[in-house]
């Protein structure tokens, strides 16, 4: 973009063609109130704070929204300007119910400083003191209505930024509100819970319960990190005072992995399940009682040097350097019995792509950043608004700002039933001749020019009968061949597929979904939603065990002794609590008092990732570290420590 020069307050200042009055004061500086205005939303000129004068406009215009051009003469502030702002602001405040002593925000709102900026002690109107309801229905958000300035942010962000659109205006006149859906309660709506209503929220009027009064962000410490939850890795920056958590939030909602989902923003706040807090051994009355860390090594060491076979099974939430020192004690014990608590979907996946493509690894699988940019997404048996959240915000963003079209192939209404093009619904089993009905519809339809010579692809679907296959599936054919047609008039798709296919096991199911990818684009967009915040992770270190199931093995009574590292993870399955019964000596790390703990022998303590310092892996492979948040009880040990102690034991 050329550069411009504009005079503003007499000083010249460079911007860029493009850029708003308000964007050229920002990039040199220069203060402007504003309270619509928020980083990397549509500006809309609703608050009128940032009005300036500008040379030969007849009215004073906002800057935000004003084109900023080569040669104009700006002023900023005048007597003029500064008055009708103060004017502003007091016809703000006796609209609403603005009772600054018992607001939530008080201290920090946008709203307050800049009546202490322009000393609004007083108002010279008369105040409405309006009936307005506050809706709490919402399990973590608090949308007050009494302390709303209809700045629009928290709608403009609900729609550019997480995509759901649950919010807008409601109402006319005086009586105008945010309202959720068609003035449904906000718990009763399509709202996600999010959070980036109330971080976007200027004043007191949308806010989190759980951060409510616990403390200012001037009093608090604030700490930058990542979430280890799901896996995509969003940025974080936690506001801690006396070592608790009071709010997390992102440091910038706009940026890649800068949105957050509910799982990330308030989990940690609403933390109340049992924690174990010193190592636990069963004693000679069957009863697991506290015991010192020397003793549970020693107790370990003796029952695992022992033994002849010991096999480890960890949970993809923990720590790539916990998941390497588990990997090491079974190296040093001798045992290739070594798996996540998510092997199968490992073994599904990395198989599934070694028959697309023996060369090719999980580094083939696309971006979460590609959805943003596709203009075609197909979802198969994948649900990630609760799975991954963020995820589902960007195939949301993807179809409302984008128009991507959007099919999903599922045979269970979820909320992207509602925005999708296509919507295909097949039997239980029956999802691999759905992809193949669809890879023929578009072999049917034609491939694009750019596709080239996808022959070694179209074998998978060359001998399907769309409508045979229609009639088996109950499906429409015009569904199935209007699906195809989209995606073979695509030039930028992806896929995305999850728990739905995985459960299957079946790696050639898999493989024919990467098929239907390569014949549309030259390098296939495919992306495997894993289980965990650390999954990949702990396959790329080789947790995967890739000559089965550990799970099976103890069933089968195969291995006699178990370590089980589920750190905090609190969902383990009743399959898995099931085959500990036949083992003899059980070890379980965990943060949390369990079924699982319940059946061990040992029970070793393990911190919260909100508590310790690591490395995880995101789903699409890229390396992020945590930072601690809060400082870790003093009495417990890193989880890679633990594992090393419990290594360097069997020394003796």
């Amino acid at each position: 973009m050329s550069e411009i020069t504009l005079n503003i307050n007499g000083k010249q200042c460079k911007g860029k063609q493009g850029d708003s009055v308000l964007d050229v004061c920002v990039a040199n500086s220069i203060d402007l109130p504003t309270l619509c205005h928020y980083k990397g939303l549509t500006d809309v000129g609703a608050c009128r704070m940032c009005l300036v004068e500008i040379e030969k406009e007849r009215n004073f215009v906002p800057a935000c929204t004003h084109p900023a051009s080569d040669g104009q003469v700006v002023k900023t502030s005048s007597e003029k300007l500064e008055k009708y702002r103060r004017l502003i602001l007091e016809l703000m405040f006796t609209e609403r119910n603005h009772l600054c002593a018992y607001c939530v925000d008080s201290g920090d709102c946008e709203l307050q400083s800049l009546a202490y900026k322009y000393q609004m002690d007083n108002a010279r109107y008369q105040y409405a003191w309006p009936t307005q309801v506050t809706d709490s229905s919402n399990p973590f958000i608090v949308m007050d209505h009494n302390r709303c300035i209809l700045c629009g942010r928290c709608i403009r962000t609900c729609d550019e930024i997480t995509g759901a659109h649950a919010l807008d205006f409601g109402k006319r006149g005086w009586k105008t509100n945010v309202c959720a859906d068609i003035n449904q309660p906000l718990g009763e709506s399509s709202c996600i819970s999010c959070g980036g209503c109330f971080q976007a929220c200027p004043t007191g009027a949308i806010f989190s319960k759980a951060s409510a009064y616990r403390g200012k962000p001037v009093e608090c410490t604030t700490v930058e990190s990542t979430c280890a939850i799901c896996g995509v890795g969003c940025d974080i920056k936690a506001l801690v005072k006396n070592n608790r958590l009071v709010r997390i939030d992102s440091p910038d909602m706009t940026k890649p992995r800068g949105l957050l989902c509910e799982m990330g923003r308030f989990e940690p706040l609403y933390d109340s399940a049992e924690r174990v807090t010193t190592p636990l051994n069963r004693n000679s009355k069957g009863q697991l009682a506290s015991c010192s860390y020397e003793e549970a090594f020693e107790i370990i060491a003796k029952k695992f040097g022992a033994s002849d076979s010991v096999a480890g099974l960890a949970s993809g939430k923990a720590s790539s350097e916990a998941l390497k020192a588990l990997a090491d004690l079974m190296d040093k014990l001798g045992s290739k019995l070594v798996d996540t608590l998510d092997g199968d979907d490992c073994r599904t996946v990395s198989q599934g792509i070694a028959r697309f493509d023996s060369k090719a690894g999980l580094d083939m699988e696309a971006k979460l950043e590609d959805i943003l940019t596709a203009d075609c997404i197909v979802v198969i048996g994948a649900h990630p608004t609760k799975s991954h959240p963020v995820i589902g915000s960007y195939i949301m963003r993807a179809a409302s700002k984008n128009k991507a079209q959007l099919i999903v192939l599922d045979p269970l209404r979820n909320p992207f039933t509602f925005r999708a093009s296509v919507w295909l619904k097949p039997p239980e089993g029956k999802k691999e001749l759905t992809v193949k009905a669809l890879g023929k519809a578009i072999l049917d339809h034609g491939l694009p020019k750019a596709a080239g010579d996808k022959s070694k692809f179209s074998a998978d679907f060359k001998e399907v009968d769309v409508k045979k296959a229609g009639k088996d599936l109950g499906i429409d054919v015009h569904d199935i061949t209007r699906a195809g047609q989209l995606l073979a008039e695509s030039k930028n798709s992806i896929i995305i597929y999850g728990s739905g296919i995985l459960e299957y096991k079946d790696a050639d199911l898999v493989a024919t979904i990467l098929n239907l990818a390569a014949l549309t684009s030259e390098k296939p967009s495919v992306i495997s939603l894993k289980r965990y915040g650390n999954s990949r992770g702990a396959w790329q270190l080789g947790l995967g065990n890739p000559r089965g199931p550990v799970a099976s093995d103890l069933a089968k009574g195969k291995a006699k002794g178990l370590y089980l590292l589920l750190a905090d993870d609190l969902t383990e399955s009743q399959a898995l609590t099931d085959s500990i019964k036949g083992v003899e000596f059980t070890v379980v790390q965990a943060s949390y008092l369990s079924p699982a703990t319940a059946k061990a022998d040992i029970v070793l303590p393990s911190l919260l990732w909100t508590e310790s310092k690591g490395s995880y892996t995101t789903l699409d492979g890229i390396n992020k570290k945590t930072s601690p948040l809060v400082k870790a009880p003093a009495d417990i040990k890193t989880d890679a420590d633990t594992l090393k102690e419990v290594a360097r034991h069997l020394k003796k």
